[in-house]
């Protein structure tokens, strides 16, 4: 019998998922199915419950604008997503709905190769949606020493908790940010480097940009091409863990994978 599991989110037919777990099914010659589902914002509160009442799916991905809003409609969280405040892997487990987080894992293991390289262990993170919550904890998991957060909607960084660690900063500060971290994080589809008509003058720090598809962003452009850590990266590891829990096999995560997706987002 077919094993089937999704990614739900609001633009989810440009995903790379789908090939990511076809690509896995494959290699460990599985019998699974896994596809994609869109959901308009407004509709999403009647599809989710449609979608949780189907009985042929083990799990699925959840993504964007939806994971900060799925963990009420589930059974349990894991400590994890319930510490972060976002989902984006959903198992069914004893016939409940249960909520996790992988992105933290997916980011910290995408940032691993360079961690040691970051003198100050200090990061500046654009955006606080549900991916960049994780990314933050990933952070302070580390002990980076201290993690500057932009949003372009203040009034959702007034919930992060006060931190000696945390320091939110306006638009005008970024510039001095990127001067005085070693990390930045982009983690929204605008290139606010862009927006600040900032000069392209390669700066020399690491800059992750989680938006995988171009590989090569406009916010990635400004750094130099050794510095740069790409999403697909983070979108590969967060997922092998979901892969291992639906389908009960550890998938392998190889330079031919990414050579694989790296053909695909050209």
């Amino acid at each position: 019998m077919t094993k089937k599991a999704f990614v739900v989110g609001a633009h989810t037919k440009t995903s790379l998922s789908p090939y990511i777990f076809n690509y896995w099914f494959k290699q460990n010659k599985i019998d699974g199915e896994y596809l994609f589902k869109e959901i308009e914002p407004q509709l999403f509160k009647k599809e989710i419950n449609q979608i949780l009442k189907q009985k042929n799916i083990c799990g699925f991905n959840i993504t964007i604008p939806f994971k900060e809003l799925v963990g009420e409609k589930l059974d349990e969280l894991d400590v994890f997503s319930e510490e972060i405040g976002a989902v984006n892997c959903i198992s069914r487990v004893n016939n409940k709905w249960v909520g996790r987080n992988t992105d933290w894992i997916g980011f910290l293991s995408s940032i691993r190769p360079v961690i040691k390289k970051l003198s100050k262990k200090k990061a500046t993170v654009i955006g606080y949606g549900g991916a960049a919550k994780s990314i933050v904890y990933a952070l302070k998991k580390e002990e980076f020493k201290e993690i500057r957060i932009y949003n372009r909607t203040p009034e959702k960084t007034k919930q992060i908790s006060k931190e000696d660690t945390i320091k939110i900063i306006s638009v005008n500060e970024i510039e001095k940010a990127i001067s005085e971290t070693d990390i930045i994080v982009n983690t929204i589809p605008a290139n606010i480097l862009d927006d600040l008509n900032l000069n392209k003058n390669k700066k020399k720090i690491f800059a992750c940009d989680i938006v995988y598809n171009p590989k090569e962003t406009g916010f990635l452009s400004h750094f130099e091409e050794e510095k740069r850590i790409y999403g697909i990266a983070m979108l590969v590891y967060q997922a092998a863990p979901c892969f291992e829990e639906w389908f009960g096999t550890k998938p392998l995560i190889d330079k031919k994978l990414f050579n694989f997706l790296d053909q695909i987002i050209k």
